[in-house]
């Protein structure tokens, strides 16, 4: 079970990156991630709002690198670098084409074969650092 839940993130992370035409065969109706704004929506639509609006509102060329994966039970923790550049304001900061370089992690559960709830880490000081250039 722990390598199906392993490419279950692997294919999100696919999905996210791309065109999300299949996210629901990916996410729970109810999913959740406690990182995206709190106005965001459940589910698939939720993933779309994040990822098609603000994330592509504020970055471009965005490309994640999974550096490792573990699971336990029904959790994966995914270990990653996102790549980006900074075309959007956000937090004030003014675009600058800036690229962005974040190492983070991502906690998830699965239930029922999908993705049903999500938590990231990263360090939110050093991405407005890089967005401001520094």
């Amino acid at each position: 079970m722990s390598e199906e839940n392993k490419a279950l993130v692997r294919r999100y992370y696919q999905q996210v990156m791309s065109d999300l035409g299949e996210i629901e065969t990916l996410v729970a109706e109810d999913f959740v991630d406690h990182h995206f704004p709190p106005d965001t929506p459940p589910g698939p639509a939720g993933v779309r709002q994040f990822f098609q609006g603000f994330a592509q509102q504020v970055f471009s060329d965005m490309r994640i690198d999974i550096q490792r994966m573990l699971a336990e039970g029904d959790l994966v923790d995914c270990h990653f670098v996102l790549h980006a550049r900074h075309t959007g304001q956000m937090a004030g900061i003014a675009p600058k084409g800036n690229p962005i370089v974040l190492p983070a992690i991502s906690t998830f559960r699965i239930a029922g074969g999908k993705l049903a709830e999500a938590w990231e880490i990263f360090d939110s000081a050093l991405l407005l650092a890089q967005m401001r250039g520094e």
